[in-house]
């Protein structure tokens, strides 16, 4: 155990010397970086000498590895930074070595104490690596501030030294994620949902009722149906603020980085009017638009431009942002309702504990969306299932009562209902799936876990994918899910085929259209938050279950498989490795055609 734990301290610190070692090559040919020369090369002898270290190796690695990470972002950033470097910049930089030379100290009085000192000091030297990683932490992002306000300072000075610019051109600095506006979602069906959606377009119109609405129910509810038809509604009516999708299939929609100017954006290209209340907020934050705390943003782009007008806000799946992330956003929303006292705020979520403890008080008193006691679910469910499927029935592909008889089935959960038809209309026999759906025996729809078991196990014994026996099917499929399931950002079938060394990704994608999308870019996504959790849970996906360790160990092999195979010098194939990729025209198609996607 001790030989391997030492490996793995080795192997980390090794990393870190490679990724620091590429940025002390940079910063002696790159002028711009030319002040990290003394600061990289104590990271390195930080680096080289931990890996002499006897106790606390892996604690010790680790920060090394996080020094490693904090010099490559403050080489990024510094790039992008105008020289000459200012003297308050500069003085960061000092600042900052100061603090590796503190490590610097005490990592060698670690590597050097004898074996009765190294077993009296374990404790100690936890406890202190522990505190010299908070204070590097403190320091590297007070650098990277620093670094962010030089830039912006000068990008104020030279856009004030232009009188043409318009007001038009705050706007624009403002940077909105268009994938969380909800454009991937769908409204109601027509004539569905009404007894969920009269009471909160009742809310949105009353000026005396509480300014927020908490719409929260179990997952696949329907709650982002729901939200995507109001945003509609209340755009069409010019009641719209702005709206915010949180979506776990995308990185960026998981945190509040993004949320002020998505919301500001909206608000300006929905209302106008207010566009000159935003440009005073941009004008006001000036250089540090990029770097201001979250409350700032939120009180200059949002609530203040928002103070006298009656609109509203959705914000929708806020259990997909992360548990801090959403607790800094609620705790600052309902500080300043009082600040904008006609603005309302519709919230979907499932009822996670910490979200409980902060809008209980405006949990919705509509019914349940998904009980089936109720005659208004049954309803809806059973016009969208007809809907679905009528196609299917028109071409004599369905018998009408079996569809009946899968509405009854699918109990009063919209996802179930949604999952289903889509596993029937995706099938090359409509009728004889349908028929397995709605078996008592196998009764696949009792719960959505069981509908997932029941589409992975058929993909997993169909004949379609070859002629390999269920067992070597098996491999690939679980393989294809554990890197859709691991990869921080949608991968393209392509990039899914060559880290995991098959041909076949497409086709196994293709047999789980009914869980999968393939976007136009040949980016595979999950369809519902639902599907994930039933892969990463053991109890209910047994042979489909997905270890997230093993899923990115599996995942970095492959890029290194990858990198083994192709990474080579010069790569791009350029006249000179010494011209900068700014001064490349054709960087971009090089980049292209010489590096594998």
């Amino acid at each position: 155990m001790a030989a391997k734990t030492g490996s793995r301290h080795l192997e980390i610190v090794d990393a870190a010397l490679l990724g620091a070692k590429v940025v002390k090559d940079a910063s002696e040919v790159v002028p711009v970086l030319a002040p990290l020369k003394g600061t990289v090369g104590i990271v390195i002898t930080i680096l080289e000498t931990i890996r002499g270290v006897k106790t606390n190796k892996e604690d010790w690695a680790t920060l090394g590895k996080h020094l490693s990470i904090q010099i490559k972002g403050i080489q990024e950033d510094l790039s992008r930074c105008p020289i000459p470097h200012s003297t308050t910049l500069l003085l960061a930089v000092n600042r900052y070595e100061q603090k590796l030379e503190d490590i610097l100290a005490r990592v060698r009085l670690s590597a050097s104490c004898g074996w009765v000192e190294r077993h009296w000091r374990y404790r100690t030297d936890k406890e202190e690596i522990v505190e010299l990683n908070r204070d590097m932490e403190i320091t590297w992002k007070d650098f990277m501030r620093m670094i962010a306000v030089q830039t912006h300072e000068i990008a104020h000075r030279v856009e004030l030294s232009v009188d043409v610019i318009g007001d038009n051109s705050h706007i624009n600095k403002l940077v909105p994620l268009l994938s969380a506006t909800g454009e991937d979602h769908n409204p109601c069906l027509d004539g569905t949902r009404t007894t969920v959606l009269k009471p909160i377009r009742q809310w949105a119109d009353d000026p005396s009722a509480s300014q927020l609405w908490w719409l929260t129910d179990v997952a696949g509810a329907g709650k982002s149906t729901i939200a995507k038809q109001l945003s509609t509604e209340w755009k069409v009516r010019g009641r719209l603020g702005g709206c915010f999708f949180f979506d776990t299939n995308r990185p960026e929609a998981t945190n509040k980085q993004w949320f002020c100017d998505t919301i500001a954006a909206q608000l300006a290209n929905n209302q106008p009017r207010l566009g000159s209340l935003i440009t005073e907020g941009i004008k006001e934050l000036g250089p540090i638009l990029s770097v201001c705390s979250f409350e700032e943003k939120l009180q200059k782009l949002v609530i203040r431009p928002m103070r006298d007008v009656a609109l509203v806000l959705v914000i929708d799946a806020l259990d997909e942002c992360n548990e801090r992330d959403r607790t800094i956003l609620i705790r600052n929303l309902l500080s300043s309702l009082s600040q904008a006292p006609q603005l309302k705020i519709l919230i979907t979520s499932r009822p996670e504990l910490d979200i409980v403890q902060l809008l209980d008080s405006y949990r919705s008193h509509t019914e349940s969306l998904h009980a089936i006691e109720l005659k208004s679910n049954r309803d809806d469910i059973a016009a969208f299932v007809t809907y679905k499927m009528r196609g299917l029935v028109q071409s004599s592909e369905l018998v009408e009562e079996d569809v009946n008889r899968l509405t009854k089935r699918v109990s009063c959960l919209f996802i179930l209902a949604s999952t289903a038809c889509k596993v029937v209309h995706d099938s090359p026999d409509p009728q004889t799936t349908l028929n397995e759906l709605i078996d008592p025996k196998r009764n696949p729809l009792r719960d959505i876990n069981s509908l997932y078991w029941t589409i992975l196990t058929k993909v997993h014994n169909s004949d379609q994918v070859g002629k390999a026996s269920a067992s070597k099917t098996q491999e690939p499929l679980v393989k294809v899910l554990k890197a859709i399931v691991a990869a921080t950002i949608p991968l393209t079938i392509s990039t899914i085929d060559g880290l995991l060394g098959i041909k076949n990704t497409k086709r196994l994608v293709g047999f789980l259209s009914s869980v999968l999308d393939v976007r136009s870019d040949e980016t595979v996504i999950i369809l519902h938050p639902t599907f994930r959790e039933f892969l990463e849970n053991e109890t209910v996906a047994g042979q489909f279950h997905i270890d997230m360790a093993n899923a990115h160990k599996m995942m970095a092999r492959g890029c290194l498989e990858i990198m083994k195979q192709e990474l080579q010098f010069n790569v791009c194939q350029l006249e000179s490795s010494f011209v900068l990729n700014k001064d490349v025209p054709d960087l971009k198609e090089r980049i292209s055609r010489y590096i594998s996607k």
